[in-house]
């Protein structure tokens, strides 16, 4: 298997993990009171969860279409996620002491939308990282002394 291809197909079972980490929170039940504790943080958790999320899912968006530009790969993140989201509020409703509630969801689209732009800041930041130390096709340019790999 080339390394480009199982470098995304790592990518995508980590998508998949992720998921399964997701809804196998989302299957605790919870207790009455730690609802009414714990509201604020509540919507950061959501938010940082799919974030992650988001993230991974950009990356492997990223990996698997390369030529596809970003904007349509924000998009496409996002309206998955927001998917996700909608899914996993309402198999909440089913697991006792949780309930669905929409503020939740749209702190999942948020952490999602966030932790695409996340992994699009990053991609530009290595990719201009590399254009600038002369990386190609995954070689580093020699440093100053240092031999070339043609023998000049």
């Amino acid at each position: 298997m080339k390394i480009g291809t199982e470098r995304t197909l790592r990518t995508w079972v980590l998508v998949g993990a992720y998921l399964a980490l997701i809804f196998g929170v989302s299957s605790i039940p919870q207790n009455p009171l730690s609802h009414t504790c714990f509201k604020v943080s509540d919507k950061l958790a959501h938010l940082a969860e799919y974030a992650g999320f988001g993230l991974l899912l950009s990356v492997a968006f990223r990996s698997t279409f390369r030529r596809v530009r970003r904007w349509v790969l924000l998009v496409v993140v996002v309206l998955i996620g927001a998917a996700v989201g909608a899914l996993d509020e309402a198999y909440q409703a089913t697991v006792p002491g949780r309930e669905r509630e929409l503020l939740d969801w749209v702190a999942d689209v948020t952490g999602v939308l966030v932790g695409s732009c996340v992994a699009m800041a990053l991609s530009s930041w290595m990719a201009r990282r590399a254009a600038a130390t002369g990386e190609t096709a995954g070689r580093r340019r020699p440093d100053v002394g240092e031999p070339r790999q043609d023998g000049r």
